[in-house]
């Protein structure tokens, strides 16, 4: 069964399902979304919504511990994230004949998991994806777990404070994250799981094994302003990958969240995927795969 949580996620950031319509000549395709570390189905809720108007149905599970504030990360595994995308990929291939994945963040090595184990997969779109961790100090979280529960991001002023307060926010946008009587709060509801940080570790420590197994078509996007995706490590990720089909867009004022509304990019980043979907969707008969030269196409866009 898909994971039912014992604490409250808001209707915006549980998990969904949109179904498209087919088009004359379309089998049904579908895509699932895998959302990343901290985040939530919220995230893409508005892309997906998109993509359903033309006519592909996506899904997007909620992973455990995710969808409420980072701490209930805490006590859950990543071999229960993986046990997740098994379920979520399950019950889309019932609905669908051709499934494409898409993975923001930590969701790419999740997608790197389900393309290895199913290779009739038809594509992965990869956002912002966790190749490597963007702090080598996080790489102490798989000794810190057994001697400190928590990380209190709010007490350390080295720290981008925007980042985590962010997270109380995209769950609570009502929250005044500047009033003075809810600083005590804010250091609590932004404190981060340190067993939940070395399972976000060991996530990317599979993708870095599967990557060079990845032999469907990929398209990358990732975004210069990013405090979570170290930008040279997605280039390490797409030299990884031996596809010759694969394409990287690359946004050099972009931050972690490019498929979302707030970021201006957004309606660009939309049509990419529609485009990557049917460019390699079997409509009709099947389209010869055009192979192309991975070195020519690490391309820098605009932000508009």
């Amino acid at each position: 069964m898909p994971f039912q949580p014992d604490y409250e996620v808001p209707e915006n950031r549980q998990a969904y399902t949109f179904f498209g319509e087919p088009r004359g000549g379309w089998e049904r395709i579908g895509c699932l979304m895998l959302h990343g570390f901290m985040g939530s189905p919220v995230s893409s809720r508005s892309m997906a919504q998109h993509i359903a108007t033309t006519g592909v149905t996506i899904h997007c599970p909620l992973l455990p511990g995710h969808g409420n504030l980072p701490y209930k990360i805490h006590g859950h595994t990543h071999q229960e994230w993986l046990a997740e995308v098994d379920e979520a990929y399950e019950f889309l291939s019932q609905h669908c004949n051709q499934i494409f994945l898409i993975g923001h963040s930590m969701g790419a090595p999740l997608s790197a998991y389900l393309a290895n184990k199913h290779p009739d997969i038809c594509g992965l779109v990869l956002l912002a994806p966790l190749f490597n961790v963007p702090d080598w100090r996080i790489n102490v979280a798989a000794i810190g777990r057994y001697f400190m529960p928590w990380i209190y991001p709010l007490k350390h002023a080295a720290i981008d404070r925007d980042i985590f307060v962010g997270r109380v926010t995209d769950f609570d946008p009502t929250i005044d994250v500047d009033d003075p009587d809810l600083q005590d709060w804010l250091v609590e509801a932004t404190r981060i799981p340190v067993d939940g940080t070395d399972e976000m570790r060991k996530m990317g420590a599979l993708g870095r094994k599967l990557w060079s197994k990845i032999h469907q078509p990929v398209i990358i996007f990732q975004g210069g302003h990013d405090p979570a995706v170290n930008p040279g490590n997605t280039e390490k990720l797409f030299q990884k990958l031996p596809t010759a089909d694969k394409e990287m867009k690359f946004f050099p004022q972009v931050g972690h969240e490019l498929m979302r509304p707030v970021e201006p990019i957004h309606k660009k980043v939309w049509q990419k995927i529609d485009e990557f979907i049917e460019e390699h969707a079997e409509i009709g008969e099947k389209k010869p795969t055009v192979l192309r030269a991975p070195s020519l196409l690490v391309r820098k866009e605009d932000n508009r």
